[in-house]
């Protein structure tokens, strides 16, 4: 029994250190309202008064900029994804526009407060941040809007060199999630086969190192290698070098088989007309198409016999020799046999392909 309480509790422990994953609904359907708001207030800031007579309009019925003729018409586009040229940060939120709606009917108040007093003001601080508290400023985490590690230092949040978990929401640890490359509370060191550049106060540099390397290293070339990485041999002068695996005798030994030599390493394929069958051993390819001759075999062996007995014919004709009768003979059995044997009805159907049928 203690022995399944221990293993819960270390379950427990396991799943407490995962970062929790955090889709900030609330603040983003805030900046959603915020942001159609502001849509319908650009729209209408060159509008006026439909009378003809603005000064008198102005006089008697209030300033355009703060009338409720305007807001009318700023409110018909809020909380609707039309109203944006482009929404893709408020993607991954269900319901959207239902969920903007509902914070549009409870705090109708505040919003009008806004639109009627408070216009100079950034409406995404002073509506989510400050009156509603949904959101943080950016740099800040969680219900009382920390810093984030770095800010609070004076410096970039996690040094410019990592994201900080709840950024500019009320939820969140704080922690860095350092970029590729970095590692460390504030981002400020360099992470296993990477190498540091530069430092300074604000933070570090980091460089990658050679793909050879294994764990550190001094500098990218193949020289700052401190270790080799397996398929990788540290050579004098140059550091880290490919191994050419395929100079061994023992590599790919198997019939049609041959070595392809790669960085870092190697495999083996099948010689070309060939490929591999389920025990990967490398059998004949009836389905390749290698390159065709152009005329097939038997025709060219037959345009070859016929072409020399017009030759051989033709200086027996001339010359009357008997050692070119003798010849004359031969080029005439052969062209006979040539048509007699190289049948292409007797040819395997896996070997038509090879000879250009």
């Amino acid at each position: 029994m203690s022995r399944i309480l221990f293993l819960i509790a270390v379950s427990i422990a396991i799943a407490s250190q995962k970062e929790v994953v955090i889709k900030n609904e609330k603040c983003r359907t805030c900046n959603f309202l915020v942001s159609t708001f502001d849509e319908g207030l650009k729209k209408t800031e060159r509008h006026h008064f439909a009378g003809g007579d603005t000064a008198w309009e102005e006089k008697n019925l209030g300033k355009y900029k703060t009338s409720e003729t305007r807001l009318i018409e700023v409110l018909e586009g809020v909380c609707k994804k039309s109203s944006l040229p482009n929404i893709d940060k408020f993607t991954g939120i269900s319901e959207l526009e239902f969920k903007c709606a509902s914070q549009l009917e409870r705090h109708e108040e505040t919003i009008e407060e806004f639109y009627y007093n408070q216009q100079q003001n950034n409406m995404s601080i002073w509506l989510c941040v400050e009156q509603l508290k949904l959101c943080c400023p950016n740099g800040h985490f969680g219900k009382t809007c920390e810093q984030c590690p770095g800010l609070n230092m004076g410096a970039d949040v996690c040094s410019g060199k990592g994201s900080c978990h709840g950024d500019g929401s009320r939820e969140g640890s704080g922690k860095c999630k350092c970029d590729s490359g970095y590692t460390g509370n504030l981002c400020r060191h360099c992470d296993s086969e990477y190498f540091e550049e530069s430092r300074t106060e604000q933070g570090v540099v980091c460089r990658k190192c050679h793909e050879g390397c294994l764990g550190t290293c001094t500098s990218e070339n193949p020289t700052g290698c401190t270790k080799c990485k397996n398929g990788w041999t540290m050579t004098e002068g140059e550091g880290c070098t490919d191994v050419n695996e395929c100079s061994n005798e023992s590599a790919c030994t198997k019939d049609h088989e041959v070595c392809i030599n790669t960085i870092g390493s190697y495999h083996c394929d099948c010689k070309e007309g060939f490929k591999k069958d389920e025990n990967q051993n490398c059998q004949l390819d009836v389905e390749a198409s290698p390159d065709r001759p152009f005329m097939p075999i038997d025709q060219q062996l037959k345009m070859i016999a016929f072409s020399s007995l017009v030759i051989i014919i033709t200086f027996v004709v001339w010359h009357g020799s008997p050692v070119l009768y003798v010849l004359t003979g031969i080029a005439i059995v052969a062209l006979i046999l040539v048509d007699l044997y190289v049948n292409p009805d007797t040819i395997p159907d896996e070997a038509k392909r090879f000879l250009g049928y």
